[in-house]
């Protein structure tokens, strides 16, 4: 099921941005963690990557990012700092188990739904880690707008 009108808002946002083949993702998480940890930086949000490209030639350009309680970081830290991450108009889906398998499919049902209410997609994809005692889940966003003629 594919909803309309999500937003994303999130303060104090950290960032880093990574090229990388698909089977460094884990080693690319631990990194970010790390820069974290060098930071002394304080997690206040969910962890959220944006996605440039599908990866048919299992290459990667991602942004990681994560809100956190601090309202500046340090000079030497190679992260990136934003005050405030906001995007609106977006579609957006979930993916619960099995994610690599369903979240192609996910990708497919976003795309399907943008083409048949005519919308533009103009944003990266952007995968939200979320969880609760009930399991972990993945919620997938995309900006879209309908071109006025």
């Amino acid at each position: 099921m594919v909803v309309d009108f999500e937003t994303m808002m999130y303060k104090n946002v950290v960032w880093h941005t990574y090229e990388i083949h698909f089977s460094q993702f884990e080693l690319v998480m631990e990194d970010f963690n790390e820069k974290l940890v060098k930071a002394n930086l304080t997690i206040a949000g969910p962890l959220f990557y944006a996605l440039h490209n599908i990866p048919f030639d299992e290459k990667m350009l991602i942004d990681i990012y994560i809100p956190v309680e601090q309202t500046h970081i340090p000079k030497d830290s190679d992260l990136f700092f934003q005050s405030y991450f906001y995007i609106d108009e977006m579609l957006m889906t979930r993916v619960r188990d099995n994610f690599e398998v369903k979240t192609e499919k996910a990708y497919d049902e976003l795309f399907q739904y943008a083409i048949r209410n005519d919308y533009q997609i103009n944003s990266p994809i952007f995968h939200i880690l979320r969880g609760d005692d009930e399991g972990e889940w993945v919620e997938l966003k995309v900006r879209v707008y309908k071109e006025i003629t």
